[in-house]
């Protein structure tokens, strides 16, 4: 039973910490739904891979994954068809199909229970109407299987209009990543948990207590470790998300997501259902505001449903709602990198491993392009300045400092962390890394805290 997340529990194997030097032909770092994709898709191609994960596999992210594998993604959609145009949209939401293909097929031969189901995307009100027509079009435009629902699909609470897309799917993440991993150990790979990496030197790798030396390396950790460069700082934005595990009420038939992309989206389980609300932007002062309209909801759409628990996770989020997946510096193209998936982890964690194996196989996709990390646009100059706001001394006074790149931490009650609102880094209240950029501990005095 150990530590999962009671909508999912089981049994978890445990892996030796990294000690001494090894060899690979590829080193993961990052023991998340890409790194065990890829692990497994990278194995089964014939690659010796070794996967490090910090603390324990799926921790990280992947650890409160709701687990809807669809190409219905919302705003996404928009976002690239703005800052990248439609035909980058056009190709994404075709790969996002293929993608829930591909994840279905990976299940059946993993044996991973998947459950077939319909995704509504709602207008609570008449004033969301607009935007819910606007996606319309834009996805009928994109070849997505979108049409105008004729019920409200089960919904529990009141809605104007919705849009659903059939036969797409649900999982439960951990027992998903678990027989990736398993698949990755029978054909040869290693993996090794409690292996935090603090330094990525030419091919190798170094961990507290070992060394992995790889021809390639692969950063599948959300915001890759020790990156400090720009455009591809410049295109990542780290917010933060909540699950809360709901029990009781009549059954959901099936997975709702608001047209607003910041709103909630609501997915059923055995018992009663999951709830991810986006609390924005990590680091900044939108999490209190955000928890008191959460409760008010939950209290006011769902009366009869009780929460069991709640979780936090960090997703990182693409300036223009592409992925980054590819080299981090042209320069150096051993060193490869998978992030920016908006909170959209199965199908694009599946999608970056696909990429990955076919680069690696000699055989890049004809749509790899199109993720290339160090891209840039006129229209993310914007956030290059907003990247940049930390050497204004953002934070408060005697506050501690990121070990990333110096920038002023901020302290959020609600989950007891310090947070930084450059790139999303987050520590404990002693200040032990939780998720990167940052590699290192930030130092927090008893008075701070």
């Amino acid at each position: 039973m150990e530590d999962f997340p009671l909508w999912e529990q089981g049994i978890r194997p445990e892996f030796p910490q990294l000690k001494g030097a090894v060899q690979a032909d590829v080193a993961i770092v990052g023991g998340g739904l890409t790194g065990a994709t890829c692990a497994a898709m990278l194995a089964a191609a014939g690659a010796k891979v070794v996967l490090l994960e910090a603390r324990r596999l799926g921790r990280g992210a992947s650890w409160n994954c709701t687990g809807k594998v669809t190409s219905q993604l919302v705003g996404i959609y928009q976002t690239i068809a703005e800052k990248a145009g439609m035909d980058a949209a056009g190709a994404y939401a075709r790969l996002m199909r293929e993608a829930v293909t591909g994840v279905r097929e990976l299940c059946a031969r993993l044996n991973v229970p998947t459950q077939e189901q319909s995704v509504y995307v709602f207008a609570e009100t008449i004033d969301d109407l607009p935007a819910l027509n606007k996606l319309h079009r834009l996805e009928s435009r994109l070849g997505l299987p979108v049409t105008e629902a004729t019920d409200a699909g089960g919904c529990p609470f009141p809605v104007e209009l919705s849009l659903v897309m059939h036969k797409q799917l649900l999982l439960a993440p951990l027992p998903y990543l678990l027989s990736l991993v398993a698949s990755a150990e029978k054909n040869g790979g290693v993996i090794y948990e409690h292996s935090p990496v603090r330094a990525v030197e030419g091919r190798r790798v170094l961990t507290e207590n070992g060394a992995v030396k790889a021809e390639t390396i692969l950063l599948a950790t959300g915001s890759p470790a020790g990156c400090t460069s720009l455009p591809r700082l410049a295109m990542l934005q780290q917010r933060t998300c909540q699950t809360v595990v709901l029990e009781g009420g009549p059954p959901l038939l099936a997975s709702h997501l608001s047209v607003q992309p910041d709103e909630l989206t609501l997915r059923p389980t055995h018992t009663g259902a999951l709830l991810a609300w986006d609390l924005g932007r990590t680091g900044t002062r939108e999490h209190p505001g955000r928890q008191l309209i959460l409760q008010r909801t939950l209290r006011a759409l769902l009366p009869d449903m009780r929460v069991i628990e709640s979780y936090i996770r960090q997703d990182v989020w693409s300036g223009d709602g592409l992925p980054l997946i590819g080299p981090v510096k042209p320069k150096h193209s051993h060193i490869l990198m998978a992030t920016g998936y908006s909170g959209w982890g199965v199908c694009n964690s599946y999608l970056a491993a696909k990429i990955l194996t076919a680069q690696l196989s000699g055989r890049p996709l004809a749509d790899a392009g199109l993720f290339r990390p160090d891209r840039a646009s006129p229209k993310l100059m914007e956030g290059m300045r907003i990247a940049g706001a930390y050497l204004g001394g953002a934070g408060r006074i005697g506050a501690p400092t990121c070990t990333h790149m110096l920038g002023k931490l901020r302290f959020d009650p609600e989950s007891q962390r310090w947070e930084c609102p450059c790139h999303g880094s987050t520590f404990t209240a002693l200040g032990e890394t939780l998720d990167g950029p940052a590699i290192h501990d930030a130092q927090v005095s008893a008075r701070q805290r």
